[in-house]
């Protein structure tokens, strides 16, 4: 018996749960754990904002490093 467990997230739609199980799973019996999860969008906008205020790398920053990469790149 394979006891490799399938985790994914479903819809609730009207009380009802659906699950797609993978190909070749053949078991008669399972056991769910069911947790709900938060659609967080002030996560996923603090998130966004933390990469906006994030440093930005100029031009010259990037062609120096391309440099350094291409000097030790001569080492090898």
């Amino acid at each position: 018996m394979n006891l490799t467990p399938v985790k994914q997230q479903a819809d609730v739609v009207n009380g009802v749960l659906q699950i797609q199980l993978p190909e070749g799973f053949n078991a008669k019996r399972v056991e769910l754990t069911i947790v709900p999860i938060e659609d967080d969008v002030s996560l996923h906008t603090s998130f966004q904002q933390f990469l906006l205020d994030s440093p930005e790398m100029s031009d010259d920053e990037f062609n120096a490093i391309e440099e350094k990469r291409r000097h030790f790149q001569q080492w090898k």
